[in-house]
This record gives structure tokens, sequence and C-alpha cells, in this order.
């Protein structure tokens, strides 16, 4: 169970293992926090250690080293894929130029039900050794979005190598069959890079040799509604179940209890009060989290932009239980389901969701061990209270319902539409300023706002003031942004949709991410440029590319506090730690793989005048023979 503030420990399961790197990593998440996005790639890097310029398990946390984080994302986003439900992409409260480089690694996509949504949470990393060994693969399925809610989730990590065979592996076709539809869910037709991963990652994942946690026997993939196939994963025998869910319908209750007894429930105070004793009567036990372990809300604390459960716009609570976890014990034996699915209609006839099966010894993995009534090292049991039902179930509010279903209903019809964005170089102004002008449009796009609906829209790199109302029309819908600067240039955009109904208003704000097109050449050079305008910067961030172990990016980092200062950072052996010219022979006998990130990042800087301006002055002396060396030894079938 991950803790509400253990962000730990999905960086720690994102991080390759000893002598590996990141191939490719794939996710998909219901909402989806970009800055969060941006976090990842430093576990794939093994940087989150040194951004933090510290010890690794201090519990203050200070802001990521921006050298660090530049290094991390280039590296890693065109590696990098994340499929997330449309209109769930939560404005960031203050934009990064490094955004531009995820651009293309998120996907939106719908489920195949218009009721339903894309619910799973799943990581599967392909890693690749640095000197010889297998292939590896990491799944991790999680009840955490990929965001930064303070809530207790569930997370499970398989581990496993590729093997060298023709057949596949019965068990794992669910889970490859699950990831090559992912691409056919896409609102807009996913580009060549994201098909083409996805389907390796597809391929492959079918021959790999998963291993069972500790304690458990065998494992089973459950993917749901990616398919017109209607699954039900607790189709055995059930003596007593546990069920750990955020959000609960009747029906499906009754049905996980349909046989055994002695059932127990855990979910949340606020679902648990739409329903009366009767309809609880199924469980023996019902039970919420504690006070204390729901922690204290915090300013700012808030659902997804406010949703109220899987009837609104989201089912995430940014506190309190978010973890779907079924246990069954079946004699000696015991089922465990865990990933992404509630106990709901919506979850297992409507919605996009994965969970695993794993099967063990119900005296190790069954109810009473996770509870801690068998005196195991889980103790559950210690976060949870009684919950008392009340003889008559709380109604939900009609007006609050009508507001969520409007809110839900425009969400998905804007982040479904086809935008496209269209940029233009206007004419310079009287100050000589660079500007553009975007133009937004969903053409054929037919959006019913209904009565009592606003919707406004602004790129995310602008403040919400510059925000613009949408024009709806025959035609579609559109949106003008003129002089827009270089920096304000993006593909994300934020949507703000305001309903009414009588007196009573609720609103939502969300992003989505739209094709650019026209934008200006050598855009990420540019921005590669701004982030590192002076020849210490340069040099820090060179020597970070080229770090092969943590240790040297530690000492990069701290030159930001000016260890490396006047001309000599100019020279590429200059300043404190390893000389670049010894940094880049260590690299072609170790690691060369490394000196492809280095050449792009110098060719990139050498695109520009200003980009040239801040690289060492005598590069190309010390670069052009161990380019040609690491050239030969490509040739020869080297790594590289």
């Amino acid at each position: 169970m991950l803790e509400p503030d253990d962000r730990r420990v999905l960086l720690e399961a994102l991080r390759p293992p000893e002598g590996y790197v990141v191939d490719r990593a794939l996710a998909t998440t219901y909402s989806l926090d970009l800055i969060a996005l941006l976090v990842a790639p430093l576990s794939f890097s093994l940087f989150d250690r040194i951004a933090r310029r510290g010890d690794p398990a201090a519990d203050d946390s200070e802001p990521l080293g921006a050298t660090a984080l530049l290094q991390a994302v280039r590296a890693h986003a065109e590696k990098l894929v994340v499929f997330c439900q449309a209109g769930c992409i939560a404005r960031p409260a203050q934009y990064r130029q490094l955004l531009a480089y995820l651009e293309g690694s998120v996907v939106q996509v719908r489920a195949r039900s218009e009721q339903g949504v894309f619910h799973p949470k799943v990581w599967v990393q392909r890693f690749t050794p640095t000197a010889d060994g297998p292939v590896r693969y990491r799944v991790l399925v999680n009840s955490r979005n990929l965001t930064f809610d303070r809530s207790w989730d569930t997370m499970l990590s398989l581990e496993g190598e590729l093997k060298d065979r023709t057949n596949a592996i019965a068990r794992n076709h669910p889970l490859g069959d699950f990831l090559a539809a992912l691409p056919g869910l896409a609102v807009r037709p996913a580009s060549g890079r994201v098909v083409t991963d996805t389907a390796l990652l597809a391929d492959e994942v079918r021959r790999v040799a998963f291993t069972e946690p500790e304690d458990f026997e065998d494992l089973r993939f459950w993917p749901l509604g990616h398919d017109d196939r209607a699954r039900w994963p607790f189709d055995t025998r059930i003596d007593r179940m546990l069920v750990v869910s955020p959000f609960v319908a009747a029906e499906t209750l009754e049905r996980l209890t349909a046989t055994g007894s002695g059932h127990v429930l855990v979910s949340r105070t606020e679902e648990l009060a739409r329903f009366s004793a009767a309809a609880l009567g199924h469980f023996d036990e019902v039970h919420v989290l504690n006070e204390g372990a729901e922690g204290e809300r915090e300013d700012g604390d808030a659902g997804d932009d406010g949703g109220a459960g899987e009837s609104s716009t989201t089912d995430t609570a940014a506190r309190g239980l978010h973890a779907k976890l079924y246990i069954a014990d079946a004699g000696r034996s015991a089922h465990v389901w865990t990933g992404s699915a509630n106990a709901t209609r919506a979850a297992f006839h409507e919605n996009v969701e994965l969970l695993v099966q794993l099967t063990g010894k119900k005296g190790k993995v069954g109810i009473d061990a996770a509870l801690g009534d068998a005196g195991g090292a889980a103790a559950l049991r210690a976060l949870l209270v009684a919950f008392t039902p009340s003889e008559e179930a709380v109604p939900d509010d009609p007006v609050d319902a009508a507001l969520d279903a409007r809110l839900r209903a425009l969400r998905l019809a804007l982040g479904g539409a086809p935008w496209r964005a269209m940029v233009e170089r206007e004419l310079a102004p009287d100050d000589g300023a660079e500007r553009y002008r975007v133009h937004l449009r969903a053409e054929g796009a037919r959006i019913d706002l209904g009565q009592g609906a606003e919707v406004s829209c602004w790129p995310i790199a602008l403040p919400p003031e510059h925000a613009t109302g949408l024009s709806l029309s025959g035609a579609g819908a559109s949106a003008t942004f003129s002089r827009c600067s270089f920096q304000a240039l993006t593909s994300f955009f934020a949507f703000r949709v305001v309903v009414h109904e009588g007196a009573r208003t609720a609103r939502i704000v969300f992003v989505v991410n739209v094709p650019l097109d026209g934008a200006p050449e050598h855009r990420h050079a540019r921005i590669l440029h701004a982030m590192l305008d002076d020849p210490t910067k340069v040099m820090r961030f060179l020597r970070m590319l080229l770090a092969l172990d943590p240790a040297e990016g530690i000492e990069a980092l701290l030159d930001a506090e000016g260890t490396v200062e006047g001309p000599t950072s100019r020279w590429p052996g200059g300043g404190s730690g390893t000389p670049l010219l010894e940094a880049l022979l260590r690299a072609l006998e170790h690691e060369p793989e490394r000196l492809r990130e280095f050449e792009r990042a110098v060719r990139e800087l050498g695109s520009t005048a200003g980009g040239a301006a801040v690289l060492p002055p005598d590069l190309d002396r010390i670069w052009e023979p161990i380019r040609a060396a690491w050239e030969a030894q490509r040739s020869r079938g080297g790594r590289s």
C-alpha cells in the first residue's frame, strides 16, 4: 500500500535495474499532471537523488535541479508515451518550457463506450543492458494516477526477461492485446513513433517470463473495455471477499458477494453514506480510513477540478482512500486482484481498466493476512474504523448531479474534438520583438454547450488572463491568440468550462494536447539555448550528459552554486570536476550510447547563432577525433 505522501516508492520503482537503461517506457493514466510527468524521466536517469542535492532519504523537498531535469527530459522524451483520458490533463500552476519536449509523448484516448472513461494506471518499461545481458521488462500496475494527489493507493511491480522464443507465453496474451489496442483508442491518429513503439512493447511483452511476487504462485492479467468482449475477473471460488474501493455500486457489491460469507468492505465515508444499512447487508464488516490515516486537507486541496465520483468529472480523491483491491479466500488458497477498477458498474461494463490477479496460500496472502489479523507484516486494519450505516441512504443532490453530468459531457466533447493549432508569424511590431498569431480550430466539430454554459481557452504558456471565448459555428469551433511570443508557443491549451443550474455554478479547467502546425524552425534548439544561456550552464549540462555515475552528476549540479566560474568555464577542461575530454573518453570506452545525446546537444546548440556562441570555443578540436572513433566503433558493430 502506498502512503499518501510517499512519492519515493514510485520513483524508485521506475528506476532501471543496475547495468540497464530505459529503452522504451509506456504509461496509461486517467488524469495526468504534466509536472508529475516531467519527474518520471528523472527516475529513468537516476537523477531524482541528484536533484535533491542532499540525503536522498531526507523529508525536505528542494526544487528540482534545472540542469538535471533538462538532461533527463531530453534523453527520454522520445522514448516515452503516455496514454491518458481526453480532457483529463491538469493545467500546471506554472508553465515550464521543458514541456515542449513532451508534446509528442502525450496521447489522449477515450473508451469505446460513450458512457465510459479510459481509467487504467499502468507503466510498461523496456530495459536494455549497458553491456551484455538480456532485455528486461518491468510492469507496474497502480491504482494511482500520474498526478501529485495525496491518497492511499496500491502498486504491483512485475519484472522479467524477454525470452528468445517463437511462441508467446499464454498468460501474457491479455496484456499484449491491451497494449496493442491503445493507439486505436486515440482521439486523433497517433504518430508513427507512438504506433511503432507501442507495437514493439505489445509484441515483446508476450514473451517476457514475469516472476511472481513473493508468496504468490501464479498471476493473470485482466484488461477490461479495450475490445468488445465482456469479462468478469472474479469468476472463481469465493468463500470470503474483501473489497477495498473508494467508489462502489450496489449491483457490483452484490455480485462480488453472491457466494461465501464474512465479507469485508472498505470504502470512503461520503460514498458509503449513499447506501442504507440494508444495501450494505452483504458485508459482516464495513470500514473507512480513520481520520489520522486520511490526513489533513491542505490549502488548494480538491479532487481533480472538484469532481465527486465516477458519475462526474473524475474518480480521483486528492486525499484519503484511492486503492482498488479485492481479496478472495478460496479453501487453502487466496486470490488478490489489484489495479484500477472500482467496485462499480462503470468499471466492469463501460470503462477501460486493468487488474492483475495473483494467487497464493491463504495464510500468507489471504484476507486475514492483509488485514493484519493473522499476525503478518501487513496491518491494514490499523488504519480502519468501523462505519455504521444509517437506516436511510443520503440521496445525491440532484442539482449537483446535473452540474457534474454537464461538466463531464462537455469535458469529453471538448477533449475529443479534432483540434489543430496553426502558428503564423506576425509583422514585427514597433519594438522589433518576435510575435506570432495562433489559430486553434476544430473543423467540423459539433459541440453543443447547452443553456447556461461558457467555454474559454488559452495556451498554457500564457496566464489565464489571456483566455478568449470559444467561437462555435456550423463549421466547427475556433479561437485566435495574437501577439504571442516565441516562449508562448505550445501544443497544450487550457479550457475553462462554466455551467449554471439556477443559482448554482460549477466549473472545471483542463488541458488538451493538439497538433501544432507551422511552429518556428529549430524550436527545440532555441528552447535548449534559452535554458543554457551562458557557457557555465552549457559546461554543466554537457558534463551531466556524460556522467557515468550519480556522483559526477551531483558534482555538476553543485557547480550551479558557483564552483565553476570565470573564463576557464569556457574551456572543455576548465573548472572543477572531471574534464570534458576525460569524460568523453570514458563514455567512449564504457557507455558509448551516452555520446548520442552529447552529439545531439552540440548539434542543436550549434544550429542557432546564440547557441553556438555559448559552446566551448575549442570543442571541435577534442570532439571530432572522439566522434570519428565512435563512428568507427559503430561501423564495426560495437555498442552505440
